[in-house]
């Protein structure tokens, strides 16, 4: 007799499942393609049978090793599948031999004399499963019949066509990114090209300037570029609202915003298109057809959610090189990875559903009663609670109020996560997407130490191992800690724009780290000087107004301290303000770090074109500077103004507007201008991570000064000379109100319409500051020619 009946139909049922276990492959995701369905089909028919034999035990090991098997695989291969299909199918049986019985699979040559027309000829034919329970031992080879092999042929081909559309949608993701960061790397190399042309002036011996890359007309591409500026890249999708919250939310710009939305439009039509489904081997029964459609959504949906993972990761990271590339902002990136993150955990959601829905639909409650138990699927479940609780904590709200227990449970959950996920598809899948993400946050981290390591650790000879030191000073009537770092190593190149991390590693929470704007710096004048770093912060909760009550506690007429502080940095790079021939600079309360070291930056570069003489090249075309900067406490003010900006004052071609918005104590002060002998420089903090200022409504429009000797048309100064008999005027002044920033700006952009000058409008403050001047610079933009751009010194995440 042929056969004899032993296995149990939970036994078949166990090892029909682990079907979908795999170590080694040659595509990603077992991907079968369309040529090697045939090979598989016969796994698929003849696995569900025990073959009798000594040692095999394991389903696929039997498969690959027993010669009844092999002989009834190799004949129905032959005899149903098509020529073209026969050396693929072979290639395939063989990946799962190994991948899944890790065993060699005996080759069809070894079983030639079996394997004959006459020999498979005279093998028995089995009409149906019914004719043969899958529960029925196997001591002999047998084919099966053409029908039996057409149903499990056209049962995989479903499976597999879902398998390959789930890839193709998973691997679109990359695709999509793909294009929308070769496009930003495309933008950046045009832009830095054209900076490159436009960043400096040339005086000849007559004293005239010559402005190399100085355009007249705009051509076709340079009107498109300034059409998309004003209506694409500049305004927020819902104006005024970006830096400030809508319901709790951060308003893109319509460029981000379009990058969102159709990133969402593609995830959510590749999840629920492209479906097949009808009665099969796998689904019999005549409520089959939902739990069949649910099976491929579920598997679709995991396989899309897995494919976000190493996105997520990559848009995180700060030591980004597409940060690098694109010159895109930190905070353009933490959007697309929050939105990301979000597409990720409902497709896992939804995979979670649809495989519940699965089970119960068709019947089989006990089936996931058994599962539920098994290792895989609770990592799956956790892994999805893990997903879902790292998006509701990464809301705003938390953000903001909580960001140091945020940042330590989202690090926590995120290494859980991917721990758990591998946990749910390690002996299920060959899985290429989890190897990415330990990859990205090993070399995030690893540049990291590198950084920290390179600015605060050096050897000098003759002086061994030196480590940075820093000194802390909170001065509290201005309410400002003010953070001077010397670092160890002086090839540290510091300017404007730049952002450090700041580690305090010998308290109970030394992992936290702290992004600051750097405020100011003192490069060192001989090779015995030090370079000084200096950050100026205004203390709230957390990490600051723990250096407070440090300072504080030291007491003194001081209150300054002396911590040991790391630095990490610098990150980002200066924006290129020195293209431009008028530079309007607005700042409110801390936001003066923001904008204080372009006017630091510009200085250097007339003292670097003054020093060629009067011929020579000037590394600027900026020929004016206008400053409004307000705060509520004018002690803050004096401070920053009797500061580092000291030696400004009386400057024609930098003109300073100091606004102080509370009232001055002394009666008959109260709209007055105060005369300042000095001007001002600072940097700002940037720990509560919108923008980097307080509340200012509106500035005032600069005075003019002896502008009988500028060119008003092209926007540059005559000479040099004229240059060096202007710096002997002007100065700056404190006023007490609210400046009208929006009329300056719409005055300053009037000024340049109808001539070759261009207009950078820096601004870092608190969000209604930031949008409303967004929004103002917006409306004021040409269609005609990029003559105004905007700047925002912000880090949001």
């Amino acid at each position: 007799m042929l056969f004899s009946s032993r296995v149990s139909l939970a036994a078949a049922a166990a090892a029909l499942f682990s079907a979908t276990t795999v170590h080694a492959w040659d595509t990603p995701l077992q991907i079968v393609t369309a040529d090697r369905e045939c090979g598989i089909t016969m796994f698929d028919i003849y696995g569900t049978y025990k073959w009798t034999g000594i040692g095999y035990g394991k389903r696929y090991v039997e498969l690959c090793r027993n010669p009844n098997a092999l002989i009834s695989i190799y004949a129905s291969l032959y005899t149903y599948c098509k020529p073209e299909e026969i050396e693929p199918s072979m290639h395939v049986m063989a990946q799962w031999c190994e991948g899944y019985g890790d065993k060699i699979m005996i080759p069809a040559s070894e079983f030639a004399a079996n394997l004959t027309k006459e020999a498979i000829a005279a093998l028995p034919i089995v009409q149906s499963k019914a004719a043969l329970p899958p529960t029925t031992n196997i001591t002999a080879p047998f084919m099966v019949s053409k029908p039996w092999f057409e149903m499990v042929r056209v049962s995989y081909h479903l499976y597999a066509y879902g398998a390959r559309n789930d890839a193709y949608s998973g691997f679109a993701a990359y695709g999509f990114w793909a294009l929308i960061l070769a496009f930003g790397i495309i933008q950046n190399v045009v832009r830095k090209i054209i900076v490159a042309r436009r960043g400096y002036v040339y005086v000849d011996a007559e004293g005239s300037t010559i402005r190399p890359g100085a355009g007249g007309k705009a051509g076709v591409f340079g009107r498109a570029a300034a059409v998309v500026r004003k209506y694409v890249v500049t305004p927020s999708s819902m104006p005024p609202y970006h830096q400030q919250r809508l319901m709790g939310c951060s308003i893109p710009t319509r460029a981000e915003s379009f990058a969102v939305f159709s990133y969402w439009s593609v995830a959510i039509i590749l999840s629920f298109v492209n479906y097949h489904g009808q009665t099969n081997s796998y689904f019999l029964g005549k409520n089959s057809m939902a739990p069949q459609i649910w099976r491929y959504i579920g598997n679709r949906m995991g396989v899309m959610s897995y494919s976000n993972l190493p996105l997520m990761w990559m848009f995180s990271g700060r030591n980004n090189i597409f940060l690098w590339a694109t010159g895109w902002s930190f905070g353009t990136f933490n959007i697309f990875h929050r939105h990301i993150a979000r597409i990720a955990t409902l497709q896992a959601i939804i995979h979670s559903i649809a495989y519940t829905a699965m089970y119960v639909g068709y019947g089989r409650k006990e089936v996931y009663t058994t599962d539920i138990k098994q290792l895989w699927l609770i990592a799956g479940v956790i892994g999805t609670v893990a997903m879902s609780v790292i998006v509701f904590l990464s809301l705003g709200y938390f953000r903001r109020k909580f960001y140091e227990h945020f940042l330590l449970i989202h690090i926590v959950l995120s290494a859980a996560l991917i721990a758990f996920l591998y946990q749910h598809t390690a002996t299920r899948l060959n899985n290429p997407f989890l190897v990415p993400c330990y990859a990205i946050w090993g070399f995030d981290r690893f540049l990291r130490i590198v950084r920290q390591v390179y600015t605060n650790l050096h050897v000098r000879s003759g002086k061994g191992l030196i480590t940075s030191k820093s000194v802390v000073t909170y001065h509290e009537a201005a309410n400002i800690l003010t953070i001077d770092i010397v670092p160890a190593n002086k090839n540290v190149f510091p300017g404007p724009g730049q952002h450090y991390y700041i580690y305090q590693p010998f308290r109970f929470f030394g992992w936290e780290n702290h992004p600051f704007t750097l405020a100011h710096w003192t490069k060192p004048a001989t090779a015995s000087d030090d370079l000084h770093l200096q950050f100026w912060i205004r203390p709230y909760d957390g990490w600051t107004k723990h250096l407070v009550k440090q300072c504080k506690a030291k007491g003194g007429s001081t209150m300054t301290i002396t911590p040991t502080l790391l630095l990490e940095g610098p990150y980002l790079a200066h924006e290129p303000v020195h293209t431009f021939e008028q530079v309007l600079l607005i700042a409110g309360g801390s936001g003066i770090a923001g904008v204080m070291p372009y006017l630091q930056d510009y200085t250097r570069r007339i003292e670097q074109g003054a020093a060629a003489g009067d011929s020579g090249k000037i590394p600027t075309r900026t020929r004016k500077v206008t400053l409004i900067w307000a705060d509520r406490r004018e002690e803050y003010v004096r401070f920053i103004a009797e500061g580092p900006l000291a030696g400004l004052s009386n400057r024609p071609d930098i003109d300073v507007s100091f606004y102080v918005t509370n009232e001055p104590e002394t009666t008959g002060e109260s709209a007055a201008a105060t005369p300042l002998d000095a001007s001002s420089s600072a940097s700002t903090s940037t720990e509560n991570v919108t923008s980097c200022v307080t509340p200012v409504d509106q500035a005032v429009a600069s005075e003019k000064s002896a502008e009988e000797e500028i060119d008003e048309k092209s926007g540059v100064f005559a000479s040099v000379s004229a240059l060096k008999k202007q710096a002997a005027m002007g100065g700056f002044r404190i006023q007490y109100g609210r400046p009208e920033v929006l009329a300056t700006v719409r005055k300053m952009a009037e000024s340049i319409h109808g001539t070759d000058s261009r207009m950078a409008v820096m601004v870092c403050g608190p969000g209604v500051l930031s949008d409303d001047v967004r929004h103002v610079v917006a409306q004021n933009m040409e269609t005609s020619r990029e003559s105004i751009t905007y700047f925002e010194d912000s880090f949001g995440w």
